[in-house]
C-alpha cells in the first residue's frame, strides 16, 4: 500500500488494494499497492475496522472475509445448520413419480439424449443432464436423479446465501434471508420436483456471491466468476444470458481496465465453448439443433412476447405475480416497500445497490416481456429478494432483535404451514353463479395449491391412478390413449401417458388456442406437431380411451362415449371405432390399413396467448 495512502484523520475509502502478505515481497521504500485484492484499503484514524460491524453502511472487506477460512466457526455452523435443514424437510416430501411434462423429458434424456425430440427440450441443458446421468448411475434408479439433485441443489443456495448475505451485511442478515428462503413454499416445493430450478438458484447465487468481489476489484474473482457463468450456461442456457449484464457490469466497474476484462471475457467464451459443442453434435448438428428450437420458439413462446400483437405477455405478467407471491409469502409487502424505496433512492446507489440493480433487473425484464413459463423461474432471483427483505428488516429492527426473532420466526412457521397443510378447494368453473372476486379468489387458490406438498402428492396419486386403470382395464393390442393439449379442464398427459405406459400407442391433440396439430407416441422423431386434420391410427384400433381429467366443455361429446368415473375427480372416457374412424375437435382419428405416421410438420403459429401456458406442464419450456 502506498505511502501517499497512509495518512488522514477520518476514514476515507483509498484507491489502492489490500494483500495480506503484500509487505513479504514489496519494495522496502514507499511500496506501491498490489495489483490485486478484495478490498480497498480504508485510511485515517484506525487500522483496523471490525469486519462483522452492522452500524457502518459500507463495512471494510478482508481478503478472509470472503474466503471459508474467514467465516467465523459459529456463521460456519449457522450455514451448515440451514443447509442440513433444507435437505431434512425435502426428503420425506420428495416426488416418488415424475409429476411434470418437463420432469419427463429430463429423465428420457438419461435414455437417450435428443433435443429434436424434446429429451430434453432445446436448448439442451447438456451439464444438467450430463449431472443426472452420473447421479442416476450412483443411485441406479433415473426416476429420483433429478429429485435428489434438487434436493442437494436447495441445501447449496442456502450455503451460498448465507455466504453472500454474511459478506454483505452481516450474520443477522444472513439468518433472516436463509431463514426466509429456507421455508419459501415455492422454493421448497422447487426442491422437490425433478426441475432444474434448484439448481437454477444455486447459480445464480454463486455467480453473485463471485461477481461482487470483482465488483470492489478483483481479478482472480473475475476470472473465477467467468468460469462460473459458463458452467451455469451448459447447466441452463438461459442463466447466461439472465446473468451476463450482472457480470459484465460487475467486470467494467470494479476491474477498470479493459486489459482484465478481455481475459475474463475468454475465459467466460471458453468455458461456453466447451458444452456448446458437444451439444450441437449431440443434437444432430447446427441446423437440426436450430430447427428444433425454432419450432419450440414458434409453437410456445413467440405468443408471449411482447412483440406479439396479441398481448400474450400479460399472462407473463400473471403467472410472476403469482409466483412471487408463492416465494415471499408474507414478506411479499416488505419487498415492495423495498423497492419502491430504492428506486426513489436510485441517485444514491452504491455497489451493493447496482449489484441487486443487475442481478434482479434483467431477469424480471425478460420474463414480463420475453416469457414466463413456469414458477420456478423465479428462482433466479428469489435469493436476492430474501436478501433484500432481510437487511430491510434488520435495518428496521436496530437493536431490538429480540422482536426481530420473534416475527420472522412466526412468518416462517406460517409459511411452513401453508405449504405442508394447504388442502384443494373447489373451483367454481364457468357459468357458476358464484361472484366474480370470490371465483376469482378460488382459482389463484388452486393454482397455488398445485405447487404445496398436497398438491404434488395429489398430482402423484392421480398419475398412478390413470396408469393402474388404463393397464388393469384395456389392451395395448387395440387401444389407443388419447391426451389434449388446450383442455382447460386437464392436465397434458401425454408425456406421462408415453413414459409410464409405454405399450400403448398415444396421440396428442393440440386443441383450441394452440397451433393445430398433433404427436403420436409410435412416430416421435420430433416434437414438430403433425398437420391435420387427418390423425392415422394404427392397424387393428377398436377403441380410443381419453386419458383427460375432465372432458373439454368445448368439444361436444361424441356419439357412445362413455365416461367411467375414477378417484380424485378425475375421468376416463371410452369410445369405439371401427374402420371409418370418428370426428373429434377439428381432427379425423381413423385405423389406417398399414402402419404410418405421415408427419406434416406445423408451420404456423398459435392463435392466443395461451401457447406458453407451461406452468401446467404442456409446452416444455422449463
Amino acid at each position: 500500500m502506498g505511502s501517499h495512502d497512509m495518512a488522514g484523520n477520518v476514514w476515507e475509502w483509498g484507491r489502492d488494494r489490500y494483500a495480506a502478505d503484500y509487505y513479504a515481497t514489496s519494495p522496502p521504500t514507499d511500496p506501491p499497492a498490489p495489483a490485486d485484492g478484495l478490498s480497498r484499503v480504508i485510511r485515517g484514524l484506525a487500522c483496523t475496522v471490525p469486519v462483522e460491524s452492522e452500524v457502518s453502511t459500507q463495512p471494510v472487506l478482508s481478503s478472509a472475509w470472503f474466503s471459508s477460512a474467514g467465516m467465523p466457526p459459529t456463521d460456519r455452523l449457522l450455514a451448515l445448520a440451514f443447509a442440513g435443514l433444507a435437505v431434512l424437510t425435502r426428503v420425506p416430501f420428495r416426488a416418488r413419480l415424475l409429476p411434470t411434462w418437463d420432469a419427463i423429458q429430463f429423465a428420457l434424456a438419461l435414455r437417450e439424449y435428443d433435443v429434436a425430440k424434446h429429451q430434453p427440450h432445446p436448448p439442451g441443458y447438456i451439464l444438467y443432464v450430463g449431472l443426472g446421468r452420473a447421479v442416476a448411475v450412483v443411485l441406479r434408479n433415473r426416476d429420483d436423479a433429478f429429485v435428489w439433485i434438487a434436493i442437494a441443489a436447495s441445501a447449496v443456495t442456502i450455503l451460498a446465501l448465507y455466504r453472500l448475505a454474511w459478506v454483505l451485511y452481516g450474520r443477522a442478515t444472513a439468518v433472516v434471508a436463509t431463514g426466509g428462503l429456507l421455508a419459501s413454499p415455492l422454493f421448497w416445493f422447487e426442491g422437490l420436483v425433478g426441475l432444474p430450478y434448484a439448481v437454477e438458484g444455486a447459480l445464480a447465487t454463486i455467480v453473485t456471491a463471485l461477481v461482487w468481489p470483482m465488483l470492489i476489484g478483483s481479478q482472480a474473482a473475475a476470472r473465477w466468476s467467468a468460469v462460473a457463468l459458463g458452467l451455469a450456461g451448459g447447466v441452463r442456457q438461459s442463466l447466461l444470458l439472465l446473468l451476463f449484464p450482472l457480470w459484465l457490469g460487475a467486470a467494467w466497474r470494479g476491474l477498470g481496465r479493459a486489459r482484465p476484462v478481455v481475459v475474463s471475457l475468454a475465459a467466460l467464451g471458453l468455458t461456453a465453448l466447451a458444452w456448446l459443442g458437444p451439444t450441437l453434435w449431440l443434437a444432430g448438428g447446427p441446423a437440426r439443433y436450430v430447427a428444433a428450437s425454432r419450432e419450440l420458439y414458434e409453437s410456445t413462446v413467440r405468443a408471449t412476447t411482447l412483440a406479439d400483437s396479441r398481448a400474450g405477455w400479460l399472462g407473463n405478467v400473471r403467472g410472476l405475480l403469482q409466483a412471487t407471491l408463492m416465494g415471499l409469502g408474507l414478506f411479499l409487502p416488505v419487498s415492495i416497500g423495498v423497492l419502491i424505496e430504492a428506486w426513489r433512492r436510485r441517485r444514491q446507489w452504491g455497489p451493493r445497490a447496482w449489484l441487486f440493480a443487475a442481478w434482479l433487473g434483467p431477469p424480471l425484464t425478460v420474463y414480463t416481456a420475453v416469457h414466463f413459463g413456469q414458477y420456478g423461474y423465479l428462482l433466479t432471483v428469489l435469493p436476492a429478494l430474501y436478501l433484500l427483505v432481510a437487511r430491510h428488516l434488520v435495518e428496521a429492527a436496530g437493536r431490538q432483535r429480540w422482536r426481530l426473532g420473534i416475527g420472522v420466526t412466526i412468518v416462517l412457521l406460517l409459511h411452513a404451514a401453508i405449504f405442508l397443510g394447504a388442502r384443494p378447494v373447489d373451483v367454481p368453473e364457468s357459468g357458476d353463479d358464484a361472484p366474480p372476486l370470490a371465483a376469482w379468489s378460488a382459482r389463484l387458490y388452486a393454482v397455488l395449491w398445485a405447487h404445496t406438498a398436497d398438491g404434488l402428492r395429489e398430482h402423484q396419486l392421480v398419475l398412478r391412478t390413470y396408469v393402474d386403470a388404463i393397464r388393469q382395464d384395456f389392451d395395448p393390442g387395440d387401444t389407443v390413449l388419447v391426451t389434449e393439449l388446450g383442455n382447460p379442464r386437464s392436465y397434458p398427459w401425454f408425456r406421462h401417458a408415453t413414459y409410464y405406459l409405454p405399450e400403448f400407442t398415444t396421440v396428442h391433440l393440440r386443441l383450441d388456442g394452440f397451433t393445430p396439430g398433433y404427436l403420436i407416441s409410435s412416430c416421435l422423431d420430433s416434437m414438430a406437431a403433425g398437420g391435420g386434420p387427418d390423425v392415422p391410427l394404427p392397424p387393428g384400433t377398436r377403441r380410443l380411451v381419453w386419458m383427460v381429467d375432465s372432458w373439454n366443455p368445448a368439444v361436444a361429446q361424441p356419439a357412445g362415449l362413455e365416461a367411467r368415473a375414477l378417484a380424485y375427480g378425475r375421468w376416463l372416457y371410452r369410445l369405439s371405432v371401427d374402420e371409418r374412424g370418428i370426428e373429434y375437435g377439428g381432427y379425423r382419428l381413423a385405423p389406417q390399413a398399414r402402419q404410418g405416421c405421415r408427419p406434416a410438420p406445423v408451420t404456423g403459429r398459435a392463435p392466443s396467448g395461451r401457447a406458453g401456458d407451461a406452468n401446467q406442464g404442456g409446452s416444455g419450456t422449463s
